[in-house]
């Protein structure tokens, strides 16, 4: 029903052709959008929806992320331990702690290794006799130098961490106390000395350095001595924390002074200084890489979204054609319609992003109160505003980039059509296809530098935006393609095909919605593909590719006289199947062909191995399952200099070749290796492996323990017997059981698998909203579509099938082009952003784009109904 001229209004707009203009014009065409919505927002409530949604996720996003960051930011100091860190896996030398101490410094000592706790009792819940494995923590009294120590029961102010008892006291995590059936007061054993539990260590201040084995038990240095576990080879990580008292301001500077002092003082040396800056770099890898995933999650919805919008706005426009076909009788002139109906539009999503906005301010909060215990530092309580302004900015830039085309296309569009064709979407003008390019370019501009603002340093957010710049252009391209190849083709089709025929006909006749349907359709479908690819590849690198055979023990610590007593013992268990050894030394990169190693220009998939600590080997022969890359092994009687097996992967990474020279710290002394080959090794395969393999000859009377593999037939009865058996023999050895830290790693990968369902349902939200506006925008069409054809005898049993057919050519192409773009994007994203080895998760993305394209034709067909329901009312 055409509504009837507005008296007060109407003299306005017809006193000029021209129609007012300034504040007068913006006047009057709010007045004219108010009255309009009178009637209701109808459809245009998935286009709220679909705003909210991807505005919400990036908001939250980055809301989390900066309340994480800020947390981290503001306990820096503390999660350092001070202001610097030296450290080694060789002891630290006393001229250190001097020079340090004379530079204004306060010192405290920290030591960490791996060792085996024994509780008072044979049998404990559910662990092997009684025992588990833990990470000590030897601290000195000056301990901590930053922050407090937190222990229950709690200590009175100014009492020493650890009092003098006999026997000596620790601190246990709750963790061990509930595992072991522990109370305060117990007797346990460490090694070969005997300690008692003082309270539980609720917190420590300096516990988000990197990622630990084994729950923590904490205890004077000095009484470690006595546990006889550090003995010459030993796997232990000294620091030297380091803190400089006066006032804030400069402090960072005097650090940074007094680092490279120590450099200076102490050259060539295998330590590791850190400051604040690195305080926790790798809980500050694990956020940003998580965030990134995250943000393309949101980043994916929005974008989504913007689609949605565009549908939704076309169907609200279309929906108002009376209306606009009476302003323009009346003399409005397209600007004004411009004006009325993007103030309209303005004002709607502005209502959606304002409930984004809303939802990304309160949802971090409810996501820090979710991670509460599993993140080792508070994040900021104070409510990220800055990265939801962002986003809601974001949001707004994207509904204006989807809604200018409709709006441009509704305000050109002559009376006559838009009374008799309301089908029909006529274009533009040349100097309206000049107005919209130019609007469109300045919004996609904006957006691009919009998002190095939300992602500052580098250009992830913008090289995605790009990334789906192209891919819509792609589709839309492919779209078009296919209404020409599918109108081919009904031209050489015969009149016997029937259905077919008429279904392949409104698939391709003018005018019709293929291009759009298929570029919103596909991009929607392209979106789930790229989340179930990249969410794949991570799933594959912590799940898939666990190792099928690994071995069922790791003992480390084995003191070389003790070797052949090992060996006897575990021997003698009839589980055992299997033992490997090899001796184990601790090295650190100094430099590469002459390169100091925090300089190497290495890859980021390698640049881990150039920090910290790592294992090395010696072997006059190939150690079994060695499989060489390139090069030759040494000769097993070689005398000559000093010679290195590296892995091919860090090679790969760091520019190493045969002949390069690997310039390595070992016992305090940097030695340097010419790479002789390089071996590809399985490191999944848990299999006793080193990457650095040298020669014998110069280290071979060095100070060492051994490192051996054993395989059962993995009973965890048999399992805590083998256990039982080698740690009461020798109370220094360490032994880790494989399976428990399978079993740990497998709960971490089953809550992370439900964060990416998580974060892939709302890709799949807002793929559905895209499908709901995409079939509402084309609501009208169908209805008169149906109208015509039963006015044609057709029975609503034909039109349906006709309209299947045009669902399943439009579901087909667009799957096809939704499954090349989303594997050239997971691609991307997996290699360029994640660094992951590329794994195509084929099965699961042939069953997404399956489910998903037959949730997409019955929900069409529903729609369908309803249009053919219409229809028959509009023609009784």
């Amino acid at each position: 029903m055409i509504p009837a001229p507005m008296p007060d209004l109407a003299p306005d707009i017809a006193a000029r052709d021209t129609g007012p203009t300034g504040l007068a014009a913006l006047r009057l065409a709010a007045r004219l959008a108010l009255r309009d919505l009178r009637g209701g927002i109808g459809g245009f409530r998935i286009v709220l929806l679909c705003l909210a949604l991807g505005v919400a996720a990036i908001g939250a996003v980055g809301g989390l992320r900066a309340m994480i960051q800020d947390g981290i930011a503001d306990q820096q100091r503390t999660l350092l331990g001070g202001d610097l860190a030296v450290e080694s896996s060789d002891p630290l030398p006393d001229a250190l702690s001097r020079f340090v101490t004379a530079h204004g410094g306060r010192i405290a000592h920290v030591l960490r290794m791996r060792s085996m706790l024994y509780a008072p009792h044979a049998v404990a819940n559910g662990t092997a006799s009684g025992r588990m494995l833990v990470e000590i923590e030897a601290v000195d009294a000056a301990y901590p130098l930053v922050g407090a120590v937190a222990s229950t029961p709690s200590r009175p102010s100014g009492q020493p961490l650890f009092a003098d008892t006999d026997p000596p006291g620790v601190l246990a995590e709750p963790i061990v106390i509930d595992r072991l059936g522990l109370k305060p007061g117990d007797v346990l054993r460490i090694g070969a000395a005997r300690f008692r539990l003082a309270g539980t260590l609720t917190h420590s201040p300096d516990n988000a350095g990197g990622v630990v084995l084994a729950p923590t038990v904490m205890m004077d240095r000095r009484a470690l001595d006595a546990a006889g576990l550090l003995q010459v080879g030993a796997l232990a990580n000294r620091s030297l924390r380091i803190a400089l008292d006066g006032p804030d301001m400069g402090r960072s500077a005097r650090a940074a002074e007094l680092a490279r002092a120590i450099a200076r003082q102490f050259p060539d040396q295998g330590w590791r200084i850190r400051g604040v800056a690195d305080a926790a770099p790798g809980l500050t890898r694990t956020i940003d890489q998580v965030a990134q995933f995250m943000s393309l999650t949101g980043l994916t919805a929005l974008l989504l979204g913007g689609l949605g919008v565009s549908a939704g706005v076309a169907s609200w426009l279309e929906g108002r054609g009376c209306t606009i076909a009476v302003l323009r009788c009346l003399g409005a002139p397209a600007r004004l319609i411009s004006l009325t109906f993007g103030l309209q539009i303005m004002g709607l999503c502005g209502v959606g992003i304002a409930a984004g906005m809303a939802a990304g301010l309160l949802l971090p909060s409810v996501g820090v109160h979710a991670l509460a215990g599993l993140l080792p530092v508070a994040p900021a309580r104070t409510m990220a505003v800055r990265p939801v302004l962002l986003a809601g900015l974001f949001g707004a830039l994207v509904a204006a980039f989807s809604a200018i085309l409709p709006l441009m296309r509704a305000a050109a569009t002559p009376p006559a059509a838009l009374f008799h064709d309301q089908g029909r979407r006529p274009g533009l003008d040349r100097a309206g296809r000049i107005q919209t390019g130019g609007a469109l370019a300045a919004c996609a501009i904006l957006l691009g530098l919009l998002a190095e603002a939300m992602t500052p340093g580098h250009l992830f957010v913008a090289g995605f935006l790009g990334v789906a710049l192209a891919a819509a252009g792609a589709l839309a391209l492919a779209g078009l393609g296919l209404r020409r190849l599918v109108g081919r083709m009904v031209r050489h089709m015969g009149t016997e095909h029937g259905v077919l025929r008429l279904g392949l006909a409104l698939f391709a006749q003018p005018g019709a919605p293929t291009a759009r349907l298929v570029v919103a359709l596909g991009a929607g479908l392209a979106g789930m593909a790229t989340i179930v690819l990249v969410e794949g590849a991570i799933m594959a690198q912590l799940r898939d590719q666990l190792p099928r055979h690994a071995p069922s023990f790791y003992f480390v610590d084995i003191q070389p006289d003790d070797l052949d007593r090992f060996d006897s013992v575990a021997r003698a268990q009839p589980s055992v199947s299997e033992i490997r050894q090899l001796p184990s030394m601790r090295t650190r990169i100094v430099a590469i062909d002459g390169v100091p190693a925090e300089r190497v220009p290495a890859t980021p998939q390698t640049q881990w191995a150039l920090r910290g600590d790592h294992g090395l080997t010696l072997s006059a022969t190939p150690p079994p399952g060695t499989q060489l890359a390139a090069g030759a092994w040494w000769p097993a009687d070689y005398a000559g200099p000093p010679l290195l097996s590296l892995d091919a992967g860090l090679a790969a990474g760091w520019g190493v070749k045969i002949g390069s020279v690997v310039r390595l710290n070992v016992l305090g002394r940097s030695l340097d290796f010419r790479v002789a080959n390089l071996r590809t090794v399985a490191w999944r395969s848990l299999q006793l492996n080193f990457a650095f393999v040298v020669s014998p000859g110069l280290l071979s009377h060095a100070p060492h323990t051994f490192v051996a593999t054993v395989t059962t037939s993995g009973r965890p009865d048999q399992d805590a017997a083998v256990l039982a058996a080698v740690t009461d023999t020798l109370p220094g050895v360490t032994g880790i059981r494989v399976a428990d830290v399978l079993a740990e790693l497998g709960t971490l990968v089953g809550r992370l698998a439900v964060a990416l369902a998580a974060a892939a349902s709302v890709v799949l939200a807002s793929g559905g909203l895209v499908l709901a506006a995409t079939l509402a925008a084309g609501w009208r069409q169908r209805v008169a579509t149906a109208a015509t054809l039963r006015a044609l005898g057709a029975d609503a049993g034909q039109i349906r099938s006709i309209w299947l057919v045009e669902f399943i050519v439009l579901g087909l192409a667009a799957g096809l082009c939704a499954a090349g773009l989303g594997t050239l994007i997971a691609w991307l994203v997996t290699r360029g952003v994640l660094h992951l080895p590329w794994t195509g998760a084929w099965t699961d993305l042939a069953l997404t784009l399956s489910g998903t394209l037959v949730a997409m034709i019955g929900s069409g067909m529903l729609f369908c109904r309803r249009a053919l329901r219409a229809a028959g009312r509009t023609r009784s």
